[in-house]
């Protein structure tokens, strides 16, 4: 078995939370586009849009299947290069959301944000512990917490964003390929923070992710 990173786990973690209601796409800033054609025998597609740009890839379907991000696909978001495995044909539908901006990133905010920065999410691992299995440890098996923070200018529009967030990923928590299993963590408490002179609140909801296997 490959070995899973903490990159790998963040990156999925952050395109599944893009792909999710808990902030729209009009208030993230991104606009969503779609690529389409027929591919005869293709390895890869290069998406139509400046890999800067690039936020989020929502699905791919090609010969009206939709292909499961890792198993099927991967996206370098730094070239816009989708790579599939194995090679696909038919026609093809690839839908993602571009901008210069968002509002869902893997991190907490900095303090010089302002008031029309938020609201935001951001999320990040916390903590992880890793055990040795097996006769001779051959294989080790990680955990990790994800913490989610979500900041706005009201309390209901916080424990709405919860509310989503908490729906999705019980919904999605055997989902991920990176992620072989995650369950909801600890909530934590509505507090005032320091961001637009002390009008933006937040409540961070936890997240474990189990049975991370390597070998």
């Amino acid at each position: 078995m490959a070995t899973t990173s903490i990159y790998d786990i963040k990156l999925e973690f952050e395109n599944w939370l893009r792909n999710q209601k808990v902030i729209s796409i009009g208030t993230r800033g991104v606009t969503t586009s779609t690529d389409t054609g027929t591919f005869s025998s293709a390895g890869s597609h290069t998406l139509a849009v400046n890999p800067t740009l690039l936020k989020n890839v929502r699905s791919v379907v090609v010969a009206g299947i939709t292909l499961a991000y890792g198993d099927e696909y991967t996206v370098n978001f730094e070239t816009g290069v989708i790579t599939f495995s194995p090679v696909v044909s038919g026609v093809y539908t690839i839908i993602y959301d571009q901008g210069s901006t968002d509002k869902i990133y893997q991190d907490f905010p900095q303090p010089y944000l302002k008031l029309n920065d938020f609201p935001r999410v951001g999320f990040d691992i916390i903590s992880g512990n890793t055990s040795e299995l097996g006769i001779g440890a051959t294989t080790t098996q990680s955990e990790y917490i994800i913490s989610i923070v979500c900041y706005d200018k009201s309390q209901s529009n916080v424990e709405e964003m919860i509310a989503t967030l908490r729906s999705s990923l019980i919904a999605d928590k055997k989902n991920f390929y990176y992620i072989p299993f995650i369950t909801l963590g600890s909530t934590g408490p509505m507090l005032i923070t320091p961001f637009g002179q002390n009008k933006i609140v937040q409540r961070n909801q936890d997240v474990i992710v189990k049975f991370v296997f390597e070998s």
